[in-house]
C-alpha cells in the first residue's frame, strides 16, 4: 500500500497469550509473537493515545497499563527487559519504533489485579526489582504450563517467594518445590537448578528470565515418572520436535543451517543426577541374575518392594497418585507390574538396546524403500512402536545413538514425504494438462467469437460513417438556420429598443400630465381664494358707497 510507510505495526503480548501458548503451541521461551494481537497505528499517533486504543480493545483502562519492551538476547531467546518510561510514553509510536530499530514495535502488557480480579495500578518497580516469569512442570501429567509472573527484589532469595509460587501452582503453602532456570534451547537445551538460598542477583537472574518449578518428589517416587524433572522434560520435547523448538520469526537466525545440523538431536547429560538412585539401581543390577530360580525370587522381591513404595506414594500425595492413574488410564497394580516388567527387560536382556536399534534398522533399511517408492508401491513404514520403546528407555542410549536414531527416522520420513509430494505433483501435472487442453478449446472458441465480432464491427463502422455524413448535412442546415435566427434576433432586439424608447416617452408624457394636474389644482385653489377675497372687497365697497367715509 502507498501509505504503509505512514503506519507502525505494534504487537502486544498479554498474560493470556502466554497461558494459551505455553504447553500447547510452545514449550521453550515465552510466546510466539506471530500469534498475538497486532495494531496498525499511524506513526504520528501519541503513545498515550495508543494506550486508549488498547483500553478499548482489552477493556483495561490506560492508568492500569504498563508496557515492557522485548529484546533479543545473545543466546537467541526473546524476553521483556524493561518497562517504558514516562518520557518514552510521551513520544509518538513512530519515534519509539525508530528508537528500538525494529521492523515492529513489540510490547508486553503488564496488568495487575486485586483478589476480585479487578485491575489496579501497576506495582512499584524500583531499581533493584526484576520481572520473572514462571512455568509449572507436572511430571505426573507430563505437562508444562504458564502460571504467572512476579516482580521481586534482586537481593531477595527464591526461598522468600516459595509460598507465593505454591499459591500460583495451587499447592499447599509449605509444599517442597524445586526451581530451575530455563536459559536457552539452541543449540542445546540448557535448564539449570536454582539455589534457593542464593539471591536472585547471585544467580544472575534479570528481567524476563523464566523459572520452571515442580514438586520435590522423593527418590522412591521419582522412578514412577518417565520424565521426573524439568531438564529431562525439556530435552525430550526437543527430541519430539526434532530439535525444532519454537522460536519467533523475529528470532530466526539469518544464517542457513546445513541439512546435517538440522537433523541433529541434542541430548545433554542430566545435571541433577541423584546418586542414591544410581546406587540403588546398581544394587538391583547385582542382585538380578539370569538364573531362572534366582530371577523369580528377585522378581517377587522387586514387586513387593514396588507395592510398598506405591503405598508410600499414596500416603504422601493421594490426589497426585489418583490424578496420575486417571490420566494414564491404568490401575496402580498394573502400573506397578508394568514398571517391574520394564525394569526386568532392561536388566535381564543386555541386548535389549541393540534389539531396538536392529528393529529400527530393519524398518528403515531391510527393504529398499526408495526403490519401492520408485516402483509406485507404498510400503508401510511406522516407527511409532519402536520409538515408543526407545523413548521409554531413553536413558539406555547415548546422545550419539539418539542423534543417529533421529537422523534415520527423519530421513525416511522425508523420503516418504518427498515421494508423496512427487505423487501429488504428478496428479497436479495431469490436472494442469487437462486444464490446458480445456483452455485451448476455450481459446479456439474465443477466436471464432472474436472473428464474428470483428465482422460485426466492420458493418457497424460503415453504418457509423453513413450517419456521420447525414450529421454533417444536418449540421450545415443547422448553421444556416442559426444564421437566420441570429438576424431575427437582431431585428427583435431593435424592436425591443424602440418599444423601450416609446415606453420611456409615454412615461415622460405621463409625468408632464401629472405636473400639469398639480399646477391646475394649484391655480384653481388660487382662483377660489381670489374670488373669495374679491367678494369680501366688493361688500366693503358697497358699504362705503352707501356711506362714504368722507
Amino acid at each position: 500500500m502507498a501509505e504503509t510507510h505512514l503506519y507502525t505495526m505494534i504487537k502486544v503480548v498479554r498474560d493470556e497469550d502466554l497461558a494459551e501458548q505455553i504447553g500447547n503451541d510452545i514449550y521453550f521461551d515465552l510466546v510466539d509473537l506471530d500469534k498475538v494481537r497486532s495494531f496498525r497505528v499511524k506513526k504520528q499517533t501519541s503513545f498515550n493515545v495508543f494506550k486508549n486504543m488498547v483500553a478499548r480493545e482489552f477493556g483495561i483502562l490506560a492508568q492500569f497499563q504498563r508496557f515492557w519492551i522485548w529484546k533479543k538476547r545473545v543466546n537467541g531467546t526473546y524476553r521483556p527487559y524493561r518497562p517504558l518510561t514516562y518520557i518514552e510514553e510521551a513520544k509518538s509510536v513512530g519515534q519509539l519504533k525508530e528508537l528500538y530499530e525494529d521492523d515492529k514495535l513489540k510490547l508486553f502488557l503488564e496488568v495487575e489485579h486485586e483478589l476480585d480480579l479487578c485491575p489496579i495500578a501497576p506495582l512499584y518497580n524500583g531499581e533493584d526489582d526484576i520481572l520473572l516469569f514462571f512455568k509449572l512442570h507436572n511430571p505426573e501429567r507430563k505437562k508444562l504450563s504458564y502460571v504467572g509472573r512476579l516482580i521481586v527484589n534482586c537481593k531477595d532469595k527464591p526461598s522468600d517467594i516459595l509460598a507465593r509460587l505454591n499459591k500460583l501452582a495451587g499447592y499447599d503453602p509449605n509444599e517442597e518445590i524445586e526451581l530451575y532456570e530455563e536459559i536457552k534451547f539452541k543449540p542445546n537445551v540448557m535448564c539449570l537448578p536454582i539455589k534457593k538460598e542464593s539471591t536472585f542477583q547471585e544467580s544472575e537472574l534479570e528481567n524476563g528470565d523464566i523459572i520452571c518449578f515442580q514438586k520435590a518428589y522423593a527418590i522412591d517416587t521419582r522412578k514412577y515418572f518417565h520424565l521426573s524433572d524439568v531438564p529431562s522434560f525439556l530435552k525430550m520435547k526437543a527430541i519430539d520436535c526434532q530439535v525444532s523448538p519454537f522460536r519467533s520469526s523475529d528470532i530466526e537466525s539469518k544464517d542457513e543451517e546445513s541439512l546435517e545440523e538440522k537433523n541433529k538431536i541434542i541430548i545433554a547429560e542430566e545435571r541433577n543426577v541423584v546418586k542414591n538412585t544410581e546406587a540403588q539401581q546398581s544394587k538391583v543390577d547385582i542382585e538380578t541374575t539370569y538364573d531362572e530360580g534366582t530371577n523369580k525370587a528377585n522378581t517377587l522381591k522387586f514387586v513387593s518392594k514396588d507395592l510398598k513404595e506405591i503405598d508410600a506414594m499414596i500416603d504422601e500425595d493421594v490426589i497426585g497418585a489418583i490424578d496420575r492413574v486417571l490420566s494414564e488410564g491404568i490401575t496402580l497394580s498394573l502400573k506397578s507390574h508394568h514398571s517391574v516388567q520394564k525394569q526386568e527387560v532392561s536388566k535381564l536382556d543386555p541386548n535389549f538396546q541393540e534389539q531396538l536399534l536392529m528393529e529400527l534398522r530393519d524398518i528403515a533399511f531391510k527393504e529398499d524403500l526408495v526403490e519401492k517408492f520408485k516402483q509406485g508401491l507404498t510400503p508401510k513404514v511406522s516407527f511409532n512402536t519402536v520409538m515408543e520403546k526407545i523413548e521409554a528407555n531413553v536413558d539406555m542410549f547415548s546422545s550419539h545413538q539418539l542423534e543417529q536414531v533421529g537422523v534415520v527416522v527423519n530421513l525416511v520420513k522425508n523420503i516418504a514425504r518427498m515421494f508423496e509430494q512427487l505423487k501429488n505433483l504428478k496428479k497436479l501435472q495431469d490436472l494442469t494438462k487437462n486444464s490446458t487442453d480445456q483452455n485451448n478449446e476455450a481459446l479456439k472458441e474465443a477466436r471464432q467469437n472474436f472473428l464474428i465480432s470483428k465482422a460485426c464491427l466492420t458493418d457497424h463502422q460503415t453504418q457509423l460513417k453513413s450517419l456521420d455524413i447525414r450529421i454533417a448535412d444536418i449540421k450545415a442546415k443547422l448553421e444556416k438556420l442559426q444564421g437566420d435566427r441570429a438576424k431575427m434576433a437582431e431585428i427583435q432586439d431593435q424592436e425591443k429598443d424602440k418599444i423601450t424608447s416609446f415606453n420611456n416617452e409615454v412615461k415622460s408624457i405621463f409625468h408632464r400630465l401629472a405636473d400639469d394636474q398639480i399646477k391646475l389644482k394649484s391655480v384653481e385653489d388660487k382662483i377660489l381664494e381670489a374670488q373669495t377675497e374679491l367678494e369680501r372687497h366688493e361688500k366693503v365697497y358697497q358699504i362705503m358707497r352707501v356711506m362714504p367715509p368722507f
